[in-house]
């Protein structure tokens, strides 16, 4: 049941690569407790994700729990190790990603922090070309811990919309942006959740298209989106013109709090008046809205130092810039300068690697 079990000092940090071995044991129901409650928990460290990534290829979920004396769990770090493709092409793109970990009971537990960061890069190695950490909250107490584990740390921006009534959200946005909302609506565009399989299947096709011509990076399989359509946890909103699908956006959501903004996307030159990216990311915000979130979180808005069209998008929506950066350590050094070789390759050539 589990891959590996860690004795340190008065915490034992055991980790499950194994999710039906996970949920027959003590620990789904606390671990569920705790991320709910925990000061800076998230869709991506909860039991949501954890089921969410089950059972879809190049999309295995580890999980590492920090357990004290009492048996209580008093840390976690949900990991995701991504291959894409088969052969080479998975060999070369080995990483485990991290999204919003690690959590721990209080933000000075830099112990248990620590011991959770040295487990996962005991089981990184051999299995991964590079760990990478997108934080989602404010990591800065964490930079020693992350430090002394080799990991260096990477500026990287993003936006938090606060969703707290239409009218102040709309106030707060660019009047360009505001425009392109009421004209698509006023033009016969409309956003809304997705109502069937077909919706998500148009959605998944235009996402897929844009990610092979302009993203140029691997897109997860279509079951990921299924799921999380089907699960209480996730939302695939669509984008309709004239009956048909012209963009959408996959969003999980958090605790009835938070709503992660993390694939969106809108054909272009749809109609004259029709913006169907603007109207993908306003739908979950006026999801928010509608059901007393506290804020979307747009997942991201390119690194600082350098132009990206991206953030030029999402900061005309009126969020709180943030600057929580990410954390990167390489295990294969000369693995990680092919997979790199690799990727600029399928950027060029519109291969999936």
């Amino acid at each position: 049941m589990n891959a590996d079990t860690i004795i340190k000092d008065k915490n034992a940090f055991h980790l499950f690569d194994n999710y039906r071995g996970f949920l027959a044991s003590n620990y789904p129901e606390p671990f569920q407790n705790f991320v709910l409650n925990n000061y800076a928990g998230n869709y991506f460290q909860s039991l949501d994700f954890l089921d969410l990534c089950d059972g879809l290829s190049n999309f295995e979920p580890v999980l590492i729990l920090a357990i004290d004396e009492q048996e209580n769990i008093c840390g976690s770090l949900l990991s995701v190790l991504q291959t894409t493709g088969t052969g080479l092409k998975s060999w070369f793109s080995r990483r485990l990603m991290v999204w919003g970990g690690p959590l721990v009971q209080k933000k000075g537990h830099l112990e248990i922090a620590s011991g959770l960061l040295k487990s996962l890069k005991k089981y990184a190695g051999g299995k991964a070309i590079f760990v990478e950490f997108r934080n989602i909250n404010d990591m800065e107490i964490l930079n020693p811990v992350f430090e002394k584990q080799g990991f260096q740390f990477q500026p990287y921006l993003n936006f938090l919309i606060k969703t707290d009534d239409e009218a102040s959200v709309m106030k707060r946005m660019h009047a360009n942006r505001r425009r392109k909302i009421r004209k698509s609506l006023k033009s016969g565009a409309e956003c809304r959740e997705a109502n069937n399989l077909d919706e998500v299947s148009s959605f998944y096709k235009i996402l897929e298209n844009l990610y092979k011509t302009r993203v140029k990076k691997p897109l997860p399989e279509m079951e990921l989106f299924v799921k999380l359509w089907q699960s209480g946890a996730g939302k695939i909103f669509v984008v309709l013109y004239d009956k048909k699908v012209v963009g959408g956006a996959a969003c999980p959501v958090f605790n009835q709090r938070i709503i992660y903004d993390w694939f969106r996307c809108g054909l272009r030159d749809v109609a004259k008046g029709v913006f169907p990216a603007v109207l993908a990311a306003w739908a979950p915000i006026q999801y928010a809205i509608k059901y007393h979130y506290e804020h979307l979180d747009f997942m991201g808005a390119g690194k600082p130092d350098e132009p990206y069209g991206v953030r030029d998008f999402k900061a005309h929506f009126g969020g709180k810039k943030v600057a929580f950066g990410r954390f990167i350590t390489v295990l294969n050094r000369p693995m990680f300068q092919l997979g790199k070789l690799g990727l600029k390759v399928y950027q060029k050539l519109h291969w999936q690697i």
